[in-house]
């Protein structure tokens, strides 16, 4: 996408729109059953934040935290969005009344191998 975007002729807003419509729904798509580690998400998008960058007529040792504010980019931050579509699938699961047995597998599960004191029914799993 990177590659494809860089030479045409599109505002900032553009790019950014691309960024948050496209992009992140596409890897989010992807990404569904992973859950990788800042670091890789961040290797994964940082083509499309240079061109943002070059877009946006800045350096390219501008901070990418800079992107990420509400003016006048409106980024979404990959790793947090992808982290909190992770975590109310986990909810939805461990809410489904159908998956009780195996959300309480699960805790106990990680219990043990946390060595966690609690016991999976002192874990309330209502949202």
């Amino acid at each position: 996408m990177a590659a494809l975007l860089g030479p045409k002729k599109l505002l900032v807003q553009h790019v950014a729109y691309l960024y948050n419509a496209v992009l992140l729904p596409q890897l989010e798509f992807r990404l569904q059953t992973t859950l990788f580690s800042e670091k890789t998400i961040e290797s994964i998008i940082k083509p499309i934040f240079s061109v943002l960058q070059k877009k946006a007529g800045l350096a390219a040792t501008t901070p990418l935290a800079l992107l990420f504010l509400k003016l006048p980019f409106s980024i979404q931050n990959a790793f947090y969005w992808f982290l909190s579509f992770h975590i109310a699938s986990w909810q939805k699961i461990f809410t489904h009344p159908d998956f009780r047995n195996f959300a309480l597998y699960a805790i106990s599960y990680l219990q043990g191998y946390l060595g966690a004191e609690s016991y999976p029914t002192t874990i309330s799993l209502e949202p």
